[in-house]
This record gives structure tokens, C-alpha cells and sequence, in this order.
């Protein structure tokens, strides 16, 4: 039972500490992982699936943009 007990007081500790330095590491780990996702969509062919949403998402906002500047022009 003892060893149970100084098992669990331990591994709260270990998560807690792990916790810490994942919260102070945050920032800087999300900066990296967006580093190493866009060097690696900028390697791949412009028909890999998720180029091609991309794309299609920028054709996209250009046409909404288009749409609502001529609704807009069209107002009194």
C-alpha cells in the first residue's frame, strides 16, 4: 500500500512538471511545428490535396471579395 501511495505521489509530480514545461514551451513549439508543416506543403506538388485546398480557398475569397464589393456598389 505504501509503495502505491509514494508510486501515485510521484507520477502526480511527474505530470505536473510536464505540464509546466509544456505550458512555458508552448509559444515556441507551435511556431516550430508551423515551420516544419509549411516547409513541408512548399515541398510537395501543387496537386497534393491539401495545395489544392489552399488554392481553392484563396479562388474562394477572391470571388466573395469580388461578390460583395459589386453588392456594395450596387447600394444606393
Amino acid at each position: 500500500m505504501r509503495r502505491l501511495l509514494v508510486f501515485l505521489v510521484v507520477a502526480v509530480g511527474v505530470c505536473l512538471a510536464v505540464r509546466k514545461m509544456a505550458e512555458s514551451m508552448g509559444p515556441a513549439m507551435r511556431e516550430h511545428c508551423a515551420e516544419m508543416c509549411d516547409r513541408m506543403l512548399a515541398g510537395m506538388p501543387e496537386s497534393f490535396p491539401p495545395n489544392r485546398m489552399m488554392a481553392d480557398l484563396d479562388t474562394l475569397k477572391e470571388r466573395a471579395d469580388r461578390m460583395l464589393a459589386m453588392l456594395q456598389g450596387s447600394r444606393p
